[in-house]
C-alpha cells in the first residue's frame, strides 16, 4: 500500500548526462528503505542479478545495508522497490548510487530508478501466541528441506529453549550458509526465528539477533541472504510470513491458506521461513512478555 506522504528528505532529481541511453522507471518503495532512498547519496553494488530481481549492498555508517528492486510479480521482499517491470541487463559487480529519491545502477547503459511511491511493510504480529504454540505443537512435516537444515533448525530450537548463549551462537554458525540457492535453507530458517522472536517480544530476541550478527553472515551467505537477516530481526518478513503467523494466532485465521501461500514462495525458502517459525514460537512462546 503505497504511503499518503513522501518521506523527509526526498528532493527533486536532476538529469546526469548519459541519462538518455539508460532505462528510466519509476519505482514505489518499502517505507523499511526510505531513509536510504530518502538520504544523501550513498555508494552501492549490484551483488545479485537474476531475471526479477536486482540487489544492492549499500555502504552505510551502521554497516551495508540491502536494497532490492524488483518486479510486480517478484515475492515481495521487505527492502523492496517495485518497478513496473523487472530492469534488465545488469550485472553483479556493477555500481550503484542510491539517494534523493533515487537508484542509479551501472554507467550509461545501466538503469535510474525514481521513487514517488511508497508502501509499508508491517511488523508480524502474533495476535495469540499460546493459541500460535498449540497449532504448531507435535507438526514434523518439512516439505522440501534437508535433513541436515531439519536437523540444524532443531539444534536452533534447543539452544532458545535451554537460554545457553554459546550453544546459541553454535546453532547460528551452523544454519548460516546451509543449502544451495539465493537464499539458502538455513537462512530462511534463521530469518523465520527471528521474525517470531521479535513477534512475541521474547527475552530472547536480542540474543538471537546478536548472536546471528556475531557470526558474520556476509561472511558465512549470499549477501542477499545475509541482509536480509538484519529486517527479519526487526520482525519484517515476506508478506506469506506475516499473514501466516497472523493466522496461527487468530481464532479465525485460515492458517491452511495462509500456510499454502508461504510454502510457495520460493523453491525452499517457504519450508525454511515455517520450520524457523515453528522452532522459536514451540522454544520461545511460554516466554514471551
Amino acid at each position: 500500500m503505497p504511503a499518503p506522504t513522501v518521506p523527509t528528505g526526498i528532493r527533486a532529481t536532476r538529469p546526469w548526462p548519459g541519462d538518455a541511453s539508460r532505462q528510466v522507471l519509476p519505482g514505489a518503495a518499502s517505507t523499511a528503505v526510505a531513509a536510504l532512498v530518502g538520504g544523501p547519496r550513498l555508494a552501492g553494488e549490484v551483488v545479485a542479478a537474476t531475471r526479477t530481481m536486482t540487489a544492492v549492498l549499500v555502504d552505510h555508517g551502521a554497516g551495508p545495508v540491502l536494497l532490492c528492486l524488483t518486479g510486480p510479480a517478484a515475492v515481495r521482499l521487505p527492502c523492496a522497490v517495485v518497478t513496473p517491470w523487472p530492469v534488465s541487463g545488469l550485472r553483479s559487480g556493477e555500481r550503484a548510487l542510491v539517494g534523493e529519491g533515487e537508484l542509479r545502477i551501472g554507467d550509461d547503459d545501466g538503469a535510474v530508478v525514481t521513487v514517488g511511491r511508497w508502501w509499508r511493510v508491517p511488523p508480524a504480529v502474533v495476535p495469540d501466541v499460546a493459541l500460535a504454540r498449540r497449532r504448531t505443537a507435535g507438526q514434523d512435516d518439512h516439505p522440501g528441506l534437508d535433513g541436515a537444515v531439519v536437523a540444524a533448525a532443531g539444534r536452533l530450537g534447543l539452544a532458545l529453549l535451554c537460554g545457553d548463549d554459546d550453544e546459541l551462537a553454535d546453532a547460528a554458525v551452523g544454519l548460516l550458509g546451509l543449502g544451495p540457492g539465493l537464499t539458502p535453507a538455513g537462512d530462511d530458517v534463521l530469518a523465520g526465528a527471528l521474525v517470531v522472536a521479535a513477534a512475541v517480544e521474547s527475552r530472547a530476541a536480542a540474543r538471537l539477533a546478536a548472536a546471528v550478527e556475531a557470526a558474520g553472515p556476509l561472511h558465512r551467505t549470499t549477501a542477499v541472504s545475509a541482509g536480509l537477516l538484519p529486517y527479519a530481526a526487526r520482525g519484517l518478513a515476506v508478506p506469506q510470513l506475516t499473514a501466516y503467523l497472523a493466522a496461527l494466532g487468530s481464532a479465525r485465521g485460515e492458517v491452511s491458506t495462509a500456510e499454502r501461500r508461504l510454502l510457495a514462495v520460493g523453491h525452499t525458502s517457504g519450508a525454511a521461513l515455517q520450520l524457523g517459525a515453528r522452532v522459536a514460537l514451540t522454544a520461545l512462546a511460554g516466554a514471551a512478555r
